[in-house]
């Protein structure tokens, strides 16, 4: 994971933002079912070095997919992109928005929002 931080850090110009959208590495998995929201987040009970693996699966019609990933833990994120050579890293909570909660109201998202599942990563080059 360093390297490919490594790599997009070259990338950017000084000063430029790099935004991961990820599994929050510390999401609870006993909580209510994500299924109303079209997917599921399943523990496969693995552990790999830098973090659980997971199962998630997008509930498409007409056959649901799959795919089984590692959700690296805060610290690991957090020391390769600061071995990188980013600063300002910071953790961003998932918001729905204005459009979202007008459109499917408050209580449809209480869930995501008490247990969400995803969160964003922001840090500078």
């Amino acid at each position: 994971m360093e390297r490919m931080c490594r790599n997009i850090h070259r990338s950017l110009v000084p000063g430029g933002e790099f935004f991961v959208f990820a599994q929050k590495p510390d999401y609870r998995f006993d909580c209510p079912s994500l299924d109303k929201y079209g997917f599921l987040c399943e523990p496969t009970g693995e552990e790999i070095e830098t973090g659980p693996r997971v199962r998630v699966t997008a509930l498409l019609d007409p056959r649901p997919i799959s795919i089984v990933c590692a959700v690296p833990r805060r610290e690991v994120y957090e020391g390769c992109l600061r071995a990188a050579g980013f600063s300002d890293v910071k953790w961003v909570p998932l918001q729905v928005s204005e459009a979202g909660i007008h459109e499917y109201g408050e209580v449809f998202w209480a869930d995501l929002l008490a247990h969400p599942p995803l969160e964003m990563l922001r840090c500078r080059a």
